[in-house]
């Protein structure tokens, strides 16, 4: 096996589990658990008929992150039932809670930070005071901060069960209110598909849409190679059961106004994952992507970003900054960024808490 990067290769080709050496093991493990894809490999070696052939010590500790994210998918699946039973609007789940429900191939060793909610805008108050009334809490106290989620960003601030403690976040939106990339919802619950009564999830296009831009839009890349292994899945998936699955993502991505950041995220799975997704139409697309030096220098920051790194591997901590500046720039108008800014970096300076 190519000793390049242990954890790509088996997660491209998972029958490669079975020709690992021990030293090859020692890099895999804790590549894997910092990558949030530990449980994974369980269930890619297992697909791939090789667990058997498996040293012992590494099926025991996947073993072990597999009962502990089983946990943590049961908890988030409870939640669920208990927030369904206070709440009568209707719901889109979206990731982790999504793949579990819909039996999609990501959520197997997914393991969940928080439940994900989209919720129509005019039910948003009702859904929240439901929340509240029946034991539900806000965290956030400052000010600012609860200013900040209200009236620019795509959600609430979170609200927690104080016996449970799973993170609830109602969205209604994608994608925040200020930035470059708006998204219409009601687009969103058009196409949504149902689950059962109550519930719904997102289009297959839109779903992988929404892994794209939380990844590259939302998130400063903090997801990481987790969340772009779940795009990968799902595009497999998704092409699976339609060979037109790519064209009408990229269809649909024109129609949002989401071409730019699906075109990154594509490229860096295509160069990281050998995701079968062909880009050559987005590229062809005049005034939807920028321009050459701009696409090349963003190509390389998001798959040296995303690309898992050995223990003694310095982190890309450069270019991780580059990217959180320009998540910030098409988040926010410049004249609220500054503001924004300048305001975290005085809590920062007088150790005031995390802020936004």
């Amino acid at each position: 096996m190519s000793e390049a990067n242990p954890l790509l290769e088996v997660l491209r080709e998972p029958e490669r589990l079975s020709a690992l050496s021990e030293a090859s093991w020692d890099h895999l493990l804790p590549m894997a658990r910092e990558a949030r894809l530990l449980a994974s490999l369980g269930w890619l070696a297992r697909e791939a008929g090789v667990w058997s052939s498996m040293p012992v010590r590494a099926q025991d500790i996947i073993r072990g992150e597999q009962a502990y994210v089983d946990f943590i998918q049961l908890q988030c699946r409870r939640e669920l039932e208990a927030l369904r039973r206070v709440v009568e609007a209707p719901l889109v789940l979206l990731k982790g809670i999504a793949y579990l429900e819909a039996e999609l191939p990501p959520r197997r060793g997914r393991f969940l930070s928080d439940l994900d909610l989209l919720v129509g805008r005019s039910d948003l108050a009702g859904v929240e005071q439901a929340l509240l009334d029946a034991g539900w809490i806000s965290r956030t106290e400052d000010d600012y901060d609860q200013r900040y989620y209200r009236e620019w960003m795509h959600e609430i601030p979170p609200l927690v069960h104080p016996l449970r403690g799973v993170e609830v976040d109602l969205h209604h939106n994608l994608l925040p209110l200020t930035g470059r990339y708006q998204v219409p919802a009601e687009k969103l619950w058009e196409s949504a598909a149902p689950l059962e009564k109550g519930l719904l999830v997102l289009s297959p296009a839109d779903m992988v849409l929404h892994s794209a831009v939380h990844l590259v839009v939302a998130d400063e890349l903090r997801g990481g190679l987790r969340d772009l292994f779940d795009l990968h899945q799902l595009c497999l998936h998704f092409m699976a059961e339609d060979p037109g699955f790519p064209e009408q993502l990229i269809c649909r991505a024109r129609e949002l106004g989401l071409a730019r950041p699906l075109w990154y995220v594509l490229e860096a799975a295509r160069a990281l994952l050998n995701t079968p997704v062909e880009t050559a139409s987005l590229a062809g697309a005049r005034g939807e992507l920028p321009a050459w030096p701009v696409r090349k220098l963003m190509n390389h920051l998001v798959r040296e970003v995303l690309r898992p790194r050995r223990l003694h591997e310095r982190p890309p901590a450069f270019r991780q900054w580059l990217l959180y500046l320009r998540s910030h720039w098409i988040r926010m108008p410049p004249a609220l960024l500054a503001s924004h800014l300048a305001r975290k970096s005085m809590v920062r300076l007088r150790g005031g808490g995390k802020g936004r």
